[in-house]
């Protein structure tokens, strides 16, 4: 399942590029009212849309894609859209298909970066007979009333992509849908692509000559391939990062400010029940209290190094029941008292304008939350 075997996507993770909307705004000619309409569908608007660091989720793009299929009145939109999107639609990854040896490792980096290219498929390829078969298989549990959108968009967006690899000279020689359709349909569907159409097969592929795998591609670079490669593996991890459950769950828990959130309070935020977060976390081999652990850590030694904060305050603010438990906690958790530790890494900055005692804190708290505030995205 690809990516989602490391990190759990939900429906409503901002996670896929725009790249497919701009290619429906071009196919739909719309202006824009029309594209405002159907961008507020999935609660998007204009300027995100023109923002190439923009992201949106699978809701999003069902939704606004709906919107268009209606406003055009092609259910078949997903083809043209398809038709759009070529290796330059998809930044680095593209360059990294396009530079590489042969199809068969392009269809590896594929397969690898496939969300980098918004793909909502698995791509396995099989080679009997002298024939080819690039299989998709949904990977994220599509809803079975849109899979048929879904489908044929990403079929023609890999048919695009093997045309754009190959050259003009490649052809495949059928697509096999495992969706049904009217017979109306299943015509328009094979004239839209331009080749043989099965529907209701057992699974999806891409049918083509198996000669093509190990062909030699034409804008083969060795070295430039390399490169691109790094580089979406570095945007992948950043995905992997920024959206593993336990990364959104620590940084709720650190943006909580006065009051660190409970585990109800994060599964609200989260839309999921307490039961549901406490076993994903689980699966991921973690929990809510260990990660409470690591963002007390994290904020008692930013607030040890760059705040005046006794350690009665910092006690306070991190839900502490008393300074002597957190003492022993940072203890543990540095081999060092409060005290010591920002004595040893500061130079004793703050270790003497303030005691240890109360006094102090409803004067520095106000400062330490805008200070927490500032910076909770470099915390994360």
């Amino acid at each position: 399942m690809g990516l989602s075997e490391t990190t759990p996507i939900t429906f409503d993770d901002k996670i896929f590029s725009t790249a497919e909307i701009l290619a429906a705004v071009s196919v739909t000619a719309s202006d824009e009212r029309q594209v405002s309409e159907c961008l507020a569908a999935g609660g998007m608007t204009l300027s995100e849309l023109s923002n190439p660091l923009s992201r949106i989720s699978l809701n999003q793009h069902a939704q606004i894609h709906a919107a268009f299929n209606q406003h055009a009145n092609n259910p078949l939109l997903g083809l043209e859209v398809g038709k759009r999107l070529h290796l330059t639609s998809y930044g680095i990854a593209g360059f990294a298909l396009l530079s590489s040896a042969t199809l068969r490792e392009a269809l590896v980096v594929a397969s690898q970066f496939g969300l980098l290219m918004n793909l909502k498929m698995a791509l396995q390829v099989t080679d009997v007979d002298d024939i080819a078969r690039l299989e998709l298989s949904d990977q994220y549990g599509l809803n079975d009333a849109q899979k048929g959108f879904w489908y044929y968009l990403e079929i023609s967006k890999l048919i695009t992509l093997l045309q754009d690899v190959l050259g003009l000279g490649f052809k495949c020689q059928g697509v096999d849908l495992s969706i049904d359709a009217s017979a109306e349909e299943q015509a328009n569907v094979s004239a839209s692509l331009g080749v043989e159409v099965r529907f209701n097969c057992r699974r999806t592929a891409i049918r083509f000559a198996a000669h093509w795998l190990d062909s030699n591609l034409a804008q083969a670079n060795s070295i430039t391939h390399a490169n691109c490669k790094v580089t979406c593996q570095t945007q992948i991890r950043d995905i992997i990062q920024k959206y593993d459950l336990s990364h959104q769950v620590q940084n709720l828990l650190l943006s909580s400010g006065h009051c660190i959130a409970s585990l109800s309070d994060i599964a609200e935020r989260l839309h999921l029940s307490p039961r549901t977060l406490r076993r994903r976390l689980d699966a991921l081999g973690t929990s809510y209290n260990s990660l409470l652990v690591e963002v007390r850590k994290k904020l008692a030694i930013r607030y040890l190094l760059n705040t005046p904060m006794t350690t009665e305050a910092i006690s306070e603010q991190l839900n502490y029941s008393d300074a002597a438990n957190f003492r022993h906690a940072f203890k543990r958790w540095t081999g060092r008292s409060p005290r010591e530790y920002r004595v040893l890494n500061n130079g004793g900055k703050y270790a003497l304008r303030f005691g240890q005692g109360k006094s102090g804190v409803a004067q520095i708290q106000h400062s330490s939350a805008v200070w927490a505030d500032k910076s909770m995205a470099a915390i994360g």
